[in-house]
């Protein structure tokens, strides 16, 4: 049959939809990774500024907290910073800033912030800058040294700074872009499929316009080439029956004859042409399909070539379930099983069995013709359903065409069925018809 241009169409625009989604999806993941780490470096930097802020604050904790020792200054639990530390992005419950001695006995500590993970490196670790990664945020370890000692004019340590900063409001950001660039891509894939449902409707207007050439030119030459046919048959037929060969020799009438199935060949083959365009054209056949019993149709072909399948030497076997009640046309089912039997009986060796089947498969019911050939290659079973596509010499013979199977499956898919070629339990071929059964 024709080439489904809708199906094509439909196939060109999901395929060109998925690319731009793909690509847009490519796309969001670079931007998004962009601003991820851009987010965490901004975070970073954040994060040293506070750290070093409150690092220049130890001195003065230092001096506030021997003030308190001395009793100079009131005892209180904590000392407020906020002119440093308040500020409105870093408010109190997203920070969490402690500053330790240096026998990291806790001095003061600032901010709600409960960090999930630790904030106070490993001993090997406490003696340098060091970041530590928090399920919520972030904090850094930071020593403390001053310029000098007193006494000795070497630096000396006068503590630690650990800060913790909350990611939560970087975490929404990125929430808010995730679904932000989720949106486009939707849209912009609904976007995409429209356009290329345009797009691919344009491209293919002019393979349309040449198949539907390609069909009315087949069409007109078949019905033009039945008439000069239909002729010479009949001027061959007054040759042989009538008296225009009186007191010719032999081989006269011989060629004739060959002339006479030669024509009748090209007869049959002219009727398969415009059968196929037929079936391209996709004339609706459905006004005539009639219900009816498939097993018995099955059962009359099987006695139709009984006859012929012990002329070449083959026993054809049945194996029938019925009830089968199909709906369609029982001459184009006859057809097509009659062509599965046809090639069943020339490709099995004499002596051979042809086996033809019906069986009940839940809603489907099943036909299928058994040879015991040479098979079909599994690289050439789709291949077998093109028109005039030859198989090599152990599967095809003189007076094959190349249209009996072509013919076949535009039947079953007029029925919305389905035929395919697969491999025969007992080797050789198997041609296997699947049909909707009517309760």
């Amino acid at each position: 049959m024709r080439p489904d241009l809708s199906r094509l169409r439909r196939q060109l625009t999901l395929r060109y939809a998925l690319f731009s989604v793909l690509l847009l999806l490519v796309f969001a993941a670079a931007v998004y990774r962009q601003v991820s780490e851009a987010r965490r470096s901004l975070l970073s930097l954040q994060l040293q500024q506070l750290a070093s802020t409150a690092a220049a604050e130890l001195p003065l904790l230092h001096h506030e907290h021997d003030e308190m020792a001395r009793g100079n200054l009131p005892q209180h639990p904590k000392v407020p910073l906020t002119a440093d530390f308040a500020t409105v992005e870093w408010g109190a419950d997203h920070k969490r800033i402690r500053w330790f001695d240096p026998d990291l006995q806790e001095l003061v500590a600032e901010g709600d912030f409960q960090p999930a993970g630790t904030t106070v490196p490993p001993p090997a670790r406490r003696g340098v800058t060091t970041v530590l990664p928090l399920a919520n945020g972030m904090a850094i370890w930071r020593p403390v040294i001053s310029r000098s000692a007193p006494g000795t004019g070497k630096p000396a340590l006068d503590g630690y700074v650990s800060v913790a900063l909350s990611s939560a409001a970087a975490e929404a950001e990125l929430t808010r872009l995730r679904q932000g660039l989720l949106i486009g891509i939707v849209v912009a894939g609904l976007v995409a499929a429209a356009g290329g449902q345009w797009l691919v409707g344009v491209s293919l207007r002019p393979v349309r316009r040449q198949i539907e050439k390609l069909v009315r030119f087949t069409a007109d030459a078949s019905h033009e080439l039945r008439h000069p046919l239909t002729a010479i048959r009949a001027l061959i037929g007054t040759l042989r029956h009538g008296s225009g060969l009186e007191g010719a020799q032999p081989v006269v009438g011989e060629k004739l004859m060959l002339i006479d199935q030669t024509t009748d060949r090209m007869g049959r083959l002219v009727d398969d042409l415009l059968l196929l365009t037929r079936f391209d054209r996709q004339i609706d056949d459905r006004i005539g399909m009639v219900p009816f019993q498939l097993e018995e149709l099955v059962e009359d072909l099987a006695d139709l070539y009984q006859d012929s399948s012990r002329e070449q030497g083959l026993r054809l076997i049945t194996d029938l379930q019925g009830p089968a009640h199909v709906v369609g046309h029982p001459q184009q089912l006859r057809q097509l099983l009659g062509n599965l039997l046809v090639n069943a009986l020339r490709f099995s060796p004499r002596a051979g069995t042809v086996t033809l089947a019906l069986r009940l498969q839940g809603e489907a019911v099943q036909v299928w013709v058994d040879d015991q050939g040479p098979g079909i290659p599994p690289e050439q079973r789709q291949l077998v359903f093109e028109r005039f596509w030859q198989a090599d010499a152990s599967r095809s013979g003189s007076a094959n065409t190349g249209l009996g199977l072509a013919i076949a499956r535009s039947i079953a898919e007029v029925h919305h069925g389905k035929l395919q070629a697969i491999e025969a339990p007992g080797g050789g071929c198997r041609m296997q018809l699947t049909l909707a059964r009517q309760a």
